[in-house]
């Protein structure tokens, strides 16, 4: 067969009848097959395979539709002057997926993404990316977070179900805890007050789960600042200077074991050089390990 460009009809050997565009006899272009079993394909296509299948407006897509790109993505559903508009589906080459609304071809409105790592997001979405209220669920089905999107990330109010255990329920900032909220921790701490960038940061109380409790001020997720430790004893330890970090610097009034004004450094008392005291608590294990008087033995005797 003479090879051929431009726009008509060809009869192909096979029964088959091409009436479009096509170049070198191949259909290149907007045009509609007819195969010899009665099918017939519509829509735009390149180098003789159909890119696009589904209704057209002015040679664009509009209407119903699926589109197979060359990178081995498909999109099936709702067009409007050739791009995404409406509702439907699009597949990528690596298993991840979207359903839902589309805007100007976006994801825009609401939709359930299902990512290849088997975890998925059903909400909000807008400009391609997840805003507004959503869900989003581990693998094996459970909530990772429920609450507010914004750009992407969990941002507003919302519960996250940590993979250690712990549960946050209150603000986040891009995706951290900042503002006010809960965290209860997986060996039953729970702290209730202020967060700034992940770490507890401002004023809150820590009930450790073995009834001690710390009410005062926190920086960077460690007690800094004035505040009251009460021990499940009953005894009670409150500040008149400040925590640093965890530890105990300057005044503080240690009303039972004491009944008196108690002077630290560092964690370590200083006003009689003849107490004896267990080695400070190690900051780094604050909360992951329990409370400071499990971490250390609280008692302080006298020779």
């Amino acid at each position: 067969m003479k090879k051929h460009s431009g726009k008509g009809t060809i009869a192909y050997d096979n029964g088959d009848t091409f009436e479009g565009e096509f170049d070198n006899n191949e259909p290149n272009g907007v045009g509609k097959m007819t195969y010899k079993d009665g099918r017939v394909c519509e829509g735009i296509w390149k180098n003789g395979k159909i890119e696009y299948e589904g209704e057209l407006v002015d040679g664009k897509p509009h209407g119903r539709g699926k589109n197979m790109y060359p990178n081995g993505c498909v999109y099936e559903g709702e067009w409007e002057n050739g791009v995404r508009h409406g509702n439907g589906r699009y597949e990528w080459n690596d298993g991840m997926s979207y359903e839902g609304e589309w805007r100007a071809d976006k994801r825009q409105g609401k939709g359930i993404s299902k990512y290849s790592d088997g975890t998925s997001y059903e909400g909000e979405w807008k400009d391609d990316k997840r805003d507004g209220e959503g869900i989003s669920k581990y693998p094996v089905g459970s909530v990772q977070y429920d609450g507010d999107y914004k750009d992407g990330l969990p941002d507003g109010n919302g519960t996250c179900n940590f993979k250690n255990g712990n549960v946050y329920t209150g603000e986040l900032r891009a995706d951290y805890p900042h503002g006010k909220g809960v965290m209860t921790y997986a060996n039953q701490d729970i702290y209730d007050g202020e967060w700034k960038a992940g770490f507890r940061d401002g004023k809150g109380t820590m009930k450790y789960h073995n009834e001690d409790v710390y009410t005062g001020e926190f920086g960077k997720g460690k007690m800094h600042g004035k505040g009251t430790y009460e021990y499940a004893n009953g005894d009670v330890l409150k500040s008149i200077g400040e925590w640093k970090q965890g530890k105990k610097c300057g005044a503080f009034d240690d009303i039972i074991r004491y009944n008196k004004r108690v002077y630290y450094e560092n964690d370590e008392v200083k006003s009689d050089p003849n107490v004896k005291r267990e080695a400070s608590w190690d900051e780094d294990t604050d909360t992951e390990e329990g409370p400071p008087s499990k971490r250390r033995n609280v008692s302080i005797s006298r020779p």
